[in-house]
Order: C-alpha cells, then sequence, then structure tokens
C-alpha cells in the first residue's frame, strides 16, 4: 500500500465489499502485496448491505474503482450488475471477483481456479481423480466446476438437508461439462465407511471445524488413508480438526489458507497483471489470524 503521504490523484482503488466485513484479511493480504511491489494502489473494505448492492456497484463504476473483491453475501446478487461473466462463474452462480476493464465490470470467480492451483502446489493432481466433495454451498459449487473442468470424477456428499442444494450442482456441473462423472449421495455410515475410502482426494468444503467449534470434523481418521490429498477450506483454525487426523494418517494436507492466499493472488494478478508475491500475502494472512 502506498503511505498516506504518498497517495495522489493517479492512485487507484481495489476493495471487498460484503455484509459483514468486519472479519475480511483480504485488505492485509492484497496491501501487502502492493507494498513488496511498490504499486500505485490501495486496498480497502467497504460495508454494502443487500440493498445498497446496486447502488455500491453504480458507485463504483463512476469511481473508477480498478477491482472488487466480493464475498458473503453478495457473490450471486452482483451477477446482475456486471456487463459480463467468465462462463464458469456464471456455470457456478456466483462471482467473487470483478475488474474494470474501460468502464465495464467483467466478473469471473477465482474460488474455483484458487482451489486447483492449491492442490496442485501441493504436488495433487485431481485429473482422473475420484475426489470426494463434502458440502453443497458457495464453496462447494465453485470447487464442483473447478473440479469437473480439471477432469475429475466427483462424489459430492451432503447431508440430509442439503440433499436439494446437491442434486442442483449435480445437474449444473453436468450442464456445462457433460462427460463429467458427478454425482450426489448422503455423507452417511455407508459413505464414510466405502465412498470416502476408496477417494483419492477428499475436500471438506463445509464450515465443520471453523472457529470457535476447532474440535468438530465431519470425518475420523479412520476413514483416511496414506497419501490421499486432504483439502479444508476452512482456514482458521490454520489446522483443523480434520487436517489433524489427516497429517496423523499420511495424507498430503492442504489448509484453507492455501486456497484463499491462491484466490487472492489470482485475482491479484487478474487486476494488476503483476505476480504479487504469495508467501508476502500469506504471511498477512496469518498474522491477522494469530492476532485474533
Amino acid at each position: 500500500m502506498v503511505s498516506v503521504s504518498t497517495i495522489s490523484g493517479k492512485t487507484r482503488v481495489l476493495c471487498v465489499i460484503g455484509d459483514p466485513i468486519e472479519h475480511t484479511m483480504s485488505p492485509a493480504m492484497h496491501n501487502a502485496a502492493i507494498e513488496a511491489l511498490g504499486l500505485d494502489l490501495v486496498y480497502v473494505a467497504f460495508h454494502v448491505l443487500p440493498e445498497k448492492l446496486e447502488s455500491a456497484i453504480n458507485g463504483f463504476k463512476a469511481l473508477d474503482v480498478l477491482g472488487i473483491n466480493v464475498t458473503i453475501p453478495h457473490k450471486i446478487n452482483v451477477m446482475q450488475y456486471l456487463d459480463d461473466i467468465d462462463p464458469v462463474a456464471r456455470g457456478i452462480g456466483a462471482v467473487n471477483t470483478i475488474k474494470n476493464v474501460d468502464g465495464e465490470f467483467l466478473g469471473r470467480n477465482t474460488d474455483a481456479d484458487g482451489s486447483i492451483q492449491a492442490l496442485n502446489a501441493a504436488g495433487i493432481d485431481v485429473k482422473g481423480a475420484l475426489v470426494s466433495l463434502l458440502g453443497a454451498g458457495g464453496g462447494a459449487r465453485a470447487v464442483g466446476f473447478a473440479l469437473a473442468r480439471e477432469g475429475a470424477s466427483i462424489d459430492i456428499l451432503v447431508r440430509k438437508e442439503d440433499v436439494e442444494a446437491g442434486a442442483e450442482i449435480v445437474s449444473d456441473i453436468q450442464a456445462l461439462f457433460p462427460s463429467c462423472s458427478v454425482e450426489s449421495m448422503l455423507l452417511d455410515e455407508a459413505a464414510i465407511e466405502n465412498v470416502i475410502p476408496a477417494s483419492s482426494v477428499v475436500i471438506n468444503a463445509t464450515p465443520i471445524g471453523m472457529y470457535p467449534n476447532e474440535g468438530e470434523s465431519l470425518l475420523e481418521a479412520s476413514c483416511l488413508h496414506p497419501g490421499m490429498g486432504v483439502l479444508d477450506l476452512v482456514y482458521n483454525p490454520l489446522e483443523t480438526m480434520l487436517l489433524r487426523h489427516a497429517r496423523e494418517v499420511g495424507c498430503n494436507v492442504v489448509p484453507g489458507i492455501d486456497m484463499l492466499v491462491n484466490q487472492g493472488a489470482m485475482a491479484f494478478e487478474w487486476w494488476t497483471s503483476e505476480k504479487p508475491p504469495m508467501d508476502v500475502m500469506k504471511q498477512a494472512a496469518i498474522s491477522i489470524l494469530d492476532s485474533r
């Protein structure tokens, strides 16, 4: 981030919007990258209420804001106010990143690619892999579409209350990727005993295990096996109970902070055409978590 004394009429603005927004780590991550690269940018957070979303987007256009991260609860509703949307983001039905290109707002979903990059960085190749994806929310949708695009076979495991949402994800994935092998099933005892152990990759896209419920996990160590890739989208705490079980068994563990940093870095590079220092972004995010 430029210092207050050097902010000028040329300084461009990046931001994140959400409701609530006080918890976000994005300003710390992005401003650390901006400072490291010496760019004339500043990244701030705006609390935008749902009923003010359209006004906010129009205001950002009028102010020529360079880029916007979008978080809960705006990722779906913001799509109607954009000029163009990436096909994968449209299929997912959610946008988390907006870029201003000559006054037009373009939307993408870097959550999808961020998950794949985090897995690849850990040496996990999902092409042709059988992946057990836990959950049916927005995170699961983004990851599911990314997995389908990469050629994985996907078992989406959901709780009873999410059966309809799981079926909808399957239908939407098949509409965009007809050759993808994907199905939804209950996350019950049978699935834990048979489906999970047969997988080469397990991804938790539910909030189970998130602070302040760090002691919770949908899976026990007994259904995991050495060499299995395990990604938990939860990043607070840095090591969830699921990841602890996985590490003890000898799995290839991918913490949620890695996906968070990857999706942020992808947004940053899209906005600026500069490759950000991901280690700097990660340390900034960890520092925020450690201070809470």
